[in-house]
């Protein structure tokens, strides 16, 4: 004689409700910030090493900062960060002319090529960090439950 084993899985309907949840738990942009911010930093040290260095200045004022608009949208800035100061002795206003050149002046860029050098690393780094933070919304979904149950 031959038994059928009958198995069921209960309990998608409270994984589906918090999984309608996750959303507002991830939607924090400061969680992403600093999942950019990382990332950026890859960038930022690429870009250094391309810059022509003549009094490092340029290289030593290239970093990834998160603007006012940044904090409301959610993203990062990879480049030249001065002092909130109009002197032309805080940071290497020339920086632009050395990327796209002038009309005396041949270019030399170092952000471009960074940020084509690193596209593919910064593309798998930032899917690893969105990863990390899904899964710590979830495991703050998850704290003392269990999603299912095994019944025979």
């Amino acid at each position: 004689m031959s038994s059928i084993n009958v198995t069921r899985l209960e309990g998608w309907k409270g994984v589906q409700k918090d999984l309608q949840k996750l959303p507002y738990l991830i939607d924090k942009k400061k969680f992403f910030i600093a999942a950019f911010r990382n990332v950026g930093k890859i960038v930022q040290k690429t870009a250094q090493t391309f810059v022509p260095t003549d009094t490092n200045l340029l290289k030593k004022h290239i970093k990834v900062f998160v603007t006012r608009q940044g904090r409301k949208a959610g993203f990062v800035t990879i480049g030249v960060k001065f002092k909130n100061s109009d002197k032309w002795d805080d940071g290497p206003h020339y920086a632009s002319k050395v990327e796209f050149g002038t009309v005396a002046q041949a270019p030399q860029p170092y952000m471009r090529p960074a940020f084509d050098g690193t596209k593919s690393i910064v593309k798998a780094n930032m899917i690893k960090s969105c990863k990390i933070i899904v899964g710590r919304a979830i495991k703050g979904l998850n704290k003392g439950k269990r999603y299912y149950e095994w019944k025979i």
